[in-house]
């Protein structure tokens, strides 16, 4: 019962004990809403990072859409472009950097290529020009004949030279032969003097005879030659010696051995050294 002062009175056992297990309800209900908060607000935040992992997914994958799917050469290209990024332990910057530079010693190397190919043919032009020089040179220096009487040009004659034999007995006498054929349309003329076609036999380094030596008269000889039309001159050597300046001595190429028969002359063209032996 209440007391008349308005101060409560004893409480019994049993409300003290029902109040006591309201409060401890009370709390547990109060730890259980906090735990709650706790648990819904991580969750929330765990779907939020998950969300917004999604849309940055989802917001890439457009753009990825966005481009044409490459052809089978383009795979291909990439594919090499990848391998040289790859093997130069480089990304794609410096893939292009390479394909840059690549570019630019390409550009070089063609232009020295061009450079080399332009010099070089500015070589071969005066390479040309030097033998077109050394070509006519010959040709140059005579014209071409207009008349008979006029002389041959080099060009245009053709010579052979042969012996009579390739071994000769102690007593033989060689027989030299000298054949000249103009090659051009118009007849002109050649000197077949022993002078202007001269018949040298050489035994080594030694000069063993000359038809040029001691010559009478002025020692010129020409003669009118027709296209095709062959002239033969004939020369016999007595084995004798010859000299320059004509010394008043006599001496025969008596020793065994070979000797070679040559034409020096400005119409020497086709006429090959004959060689021959004196036993």
């Amino acid at each position: 019962m209440a007391s008349s002062a308005g101060h409560p009175g004893p409480v019994s056992p049993g409300t003290y004990w029902k109040r006591r297990f309201f409060v401890l309800t009370g709390v547990l209900a109060v730890v259980a809403l906090v735990a709650y908060g706790c648990i819904g607000s991580s969750s929330s935040d765990t779907e939020q990072a998950a969300n917004t992992t999604s849309s940055d997914d989802s917001s890439e994958s457009p753009s990825g859409a966005s481009i044409p799917p490459s052809s089978p050469a383009d795979d291909a290209s990439d594919a090499g472009s990848g391998g040289d990024a790859d093997g130069d332990g480089s990304g794609d910057g410096d893939s292009s950097d390479g394909d840059g530079s690549k570019d630019s010693e390409d550009s070089d190397d063609s232009g020295k290529s061009e450079e080399s190919e332009g010099s070089g043919g500015s070589g071969d032009s005066s390479d040309e020009g030097k033998s077109g020089e050394e070509d006519s040179g010959d040709g140059d220096s005579v014209p071409a004949p207009e008349n008979a009487g006029d002389p041959c040009r080099p060009a245009d004659v053709v010579t052979t030279l042969e012996t009579d034999k390739s071994d000769y007995a102690a007593d033989g006498k060689p027989e030299f032969e000298l054949s000249v054929v103009n090659t051009a349309d118009q007849t002109c003329t050649v000197d077949v003097g022993p002078t202007n076609m001269e018949l040298r036999v050489t035994s080594g380094d030694d000069r063993i005879f000359s038809t040029a030596d001691c010559v009478s008269g002025n020692g010129s000889d020409k003669v009118q030659l027709s296209r095709g039309v062959p002239h033969t001159e004939t020369v016999a050597w007595d084995r004798k010696r010859s000299w320059k300046d004509c010394p008043d001595k006599d001496m025969s190429a008596e020793r065994p051995g070979t000797y070679v028969l040559s034409l020096h002359s400005d119409y020497d063209t086709g006429a090959e050294g004959q060689v021959f032996r004196l036993n």
